[in-house]
């Protein structure tokens, strides 16, 4: 009796558990083209290895026009995750794979464009906003450069690519084919800690930027 009783017990409380309300926020995985289309080819931007001096710019961002080749123009697939937190911000997780990118590699504040060609790369990204659930993705670069509302307490590439040299440099001479990589991960560091260098961590970001010919 006193066994069966104890199997009562139990099975009362597990059904109580389970009508106990659960508090989750809201959270919603969009198409990647909620991206692309507040992304045009921006929203990936450049990056600059400080050691090697090397400076990627997939899809040409900034050294060409305007759509020249749009994330959209090349092979590509990912998700957006949008989830409502607890303090009312909405956060954008973005997860983008894209195939055969126009790609430009500069010598920076030397030339800067020693090298042409395409490359495939994995972008990560995380945003972090004031605005509600259905709202456009917001433009990275925005809030990058612009000074737009939000923050990006995360990103991350990683990329490799073929290519010609256009001019004679890093040991190559004009014509050279070669291979491209670019790995970069950045995190957000506390306001109050000191930059280590205003070249390489200029908008609170903790980098670690590689980019380098194989």
């Amino acid at each position: 009796m006193k066994k069966t009783k104890l199997i009562l017990l139990a099975t009362l409380g597990i059904c109580m558990l389970s009508l106990m309300p659960v508090v989750v926020a809201k959270a919603d995985v969009r198409p990647i083209s909620d991206f692309t289309d507040t992304n045009d080819y921006t929203g990936v931007a450049a990056w600059l290895d400080p050691v090697s001096n090397l400076i990627i710019f997939p899809h040409g961002f900034w050294v060409t026009d305007p759509g020249t080749d749009l994330i959209t123009d090349c092979e590509h697939h990912g998700s957006v995750l949008v989830k409502e937190l607890k303090d009312g911000r909405i956060m954008y997780k973005i997860n983008l794979h894209v195939k055969g990118a126009y790609m430009l590699v500069g010598d920076y504040g030397i030339n800067p464009y020693v090298f042409e060609g395409e490359m495939d790369y994995n972008f990560q990204a995380t945003i972090i906003v004031e605005g509600e659930l259905g709202d456009p993705v917001p433009n990275l670069i925005d809030i990058w450069f612009f000074g737009a509302a939000g923050e990006t307490p995360f990103q991350h590439i990683t990329g490799s690519g073929t290519g010609t040299f256009l001019v004679d440099a890093f040991g190559y001479t004009a014509g050279d084919t070669a291979n491209v990589k670019v790995s970069q991960v950045g995190i957000s560091k506390p306001p109050e800690h000191p930059r280590i260098d205003p070249l390489i961590d200029p908008y609170n970001m903790w980098p670690v930027e590689l980019v380098f010919f194989d």
